[in-house]
């Protein structure tokens, strides 16, 4: 379940008076928002390129385990078949 955030809530009276502080409050929550799509497409890239789940996993510094990241490359692998290398194995 991905965490979200509302940027309309936010008022007059909630609102950070600093300009700089708020431009950088909104750009790290669009980063943290935007940072899993952006992880599991970097997954799926290296993936692509022929590297091991257990490669991969130890790359992301376990950010998602060995289990998530090979069930990813999976599914990835059955949608796209013509994206992998044929010695590229996702087990």
């Amino acid at each position: 379940m991905a965490i979200t955030y509302n940027r309309a809530v936010t008022s007059r009276r909630t609102a950070i008076s600093d300009h700089a502080t708020q431009v950088k409050l909104e750009a790290a929550a669009d980063a943290y928002e935007e940072a899993p799509a952006q992880l599991q497409a970097s997954i799926l890239a290296a993936a692509r390129n022929g590297e091991r789940p257990a490669a991969i996993t130890r790359a992301i510094k376990h950010a998602y385990t060995y289990e998530y990241v090979a069930q990813l490359i999976r599914d990835d692998k059955a949608a796209n078949p013509g994206l992998y290398a044929a010695s590229a194995v996702a087990s």
